[in-house]
This record gives structure tokens, sequence and C-alpha cells, in this order.
């Protein structure tokens, strides 16, 4: 079996050297966005709630104090400059500067995410055409040959199926990481949208979520 899986794969190797690179680059970025969303996430969401509910009602450095001091989350970021910056005495200055930090750090969640997109459906493609191409090549063999021997086209068949195997392997690993971190910066995203518009209803301005925004 070994012996045969070997053989498969020398046979392939064009098309599955480039599936294994994005194979590579895949697992980097999965460990690389899950490291970040671990360290980044927000260590309690009922003190979170509190603050939020605090605001415009309790002093600025309580409601700090309410959050854990371990908290890296960028929300607590953002809510630290929301409520300490001295721009919140210009109103439209300070919504333009809390609009643009929340999609700073919204970019920041979705940074190498179309990445992982774009090599979830090239190694599918890339595992596709390799299994086209190698049909081609098992069926201009038999005709070449004359030969109509059912084994000979089953062998050709199962070592063109190797590399749609390599890509779906690829892909679907992808594809499953990808929809998990989109759910965790919806989350993040909804987060940030009511920070900004607590923060901003203080000083009398409304703001649009991106969420509504974007369904426009």
């Amino acid at each position: 079996m070994e012996r045969l899986m070997n053989e498969l794969i020398r046979a392939n190797w064009l098309i599955l050297s480039p599936i294994i690179l994005l194979s590579v680059v895949a697992l980097g970025i999965i460990l690389e966005r899950t490291a970040f969303y671990y360290r980044t996430r927000v260590r309690s969401q009922s003190a979170f709630r509190e603050a939020l509910g605090r605001i415009g009602k309790t002093p600025v450095n309580l409601i700090l104090k309410i959050l854990p001091e371990k908290d890296l989350s960028l929300e607590k970021t953002l809510l630290a400059f929301a409520l300490t910056t001295r721009i919140r005495s210009i109103p439209q200055i300070y919504k333009q500067k809390l609009e643009a930090l929340s999609e700073k750090y919204l970019g920041r969640m979705e940074r190498n995410l179309p990445i992982l997109n774009g090599i979830g459906n090239v190694a599918t493609l890339m595992g596709l055409f390799g299994t086209v191409a190698g049909m081609i090549t098992a069926f201009s063999r038999m005709s070449a040959t004359g030969s109509s021997d059912p084994y000979v086209l089953a062998g050709g068949i199962s070592q063109a199926l190797v590399t749609t195997a390599a890509g779906l392997a690829v892909a679907i690993p992808a594809m499953l990481a990808l929809h998990l971190f989109e759910a965790i910066v919806n989350r993040h995203s909804e987060l940030l949208d009511e920070i900004v518009a607590e923060c901003l209803s203080i000083s009398g301005l409304q703001y649009v979520p991106k969420k509504e925004t974007r369904n426009k």
C-alpha cells in the first residue's frame, strides 16, 4: 500500500507540490489567527456589558477598573480611548476617530482571512485540474495502444483522483477554519459597534452599525 501511494505521488508531483505548499500556508494562517483571537479575546463578557451600561453614569476610572487587567482585547482598547480621549468635546471629530479606530481594529481581525478563502478555492480547483489532466492522459494512452483493458483504465483513474483527494484534504480544513474565524470576527464587530454607539450616544450623536450599512 505504501509503495502504491509513493508511486501515485511521484506520478502527480507536478500538481501535488503546489497543493502541499498551499497546505503549509493555510496551516500557518490558521495557527496565527487562532493565537491572535485567543490573545485578544474579551476575558469577561459580563464585565464588559456592565462597563458599557455604566457609560455616562459612572466616572471613567471606575468603568475601566471593571474590566480585567489581563484583558488585551481590541474592544477594551477602543473603550479606553473612547472614554479618555480629549477630543470628546468635539463631537464630529470624536465620531470620525471612533469609526476609524473601529474599522482599523476590524481590519486587524479580518487579516489573512481572504487568503485562507483563496487557498480553499484554489486547492480544490488544482485538485480537479490534476484529475482532469490525469484522465486525459489515461484515455490518450489507451487510444494510442489500442488497449481496452478495464484494469489499465482503473489504474489511470485512481492515479488521476489522487490530486482531487489532496486538494479536498487542504480545502476542507481551510474552509471550516475560515467559517469559524468569520463567526468570531462577526461577534467582535458587533461588540465594537456597540461600544461606538454607546459612547457616541452620550455626545448626542447617532451611529449606524457596519452590519446595517453593509446590508443596504
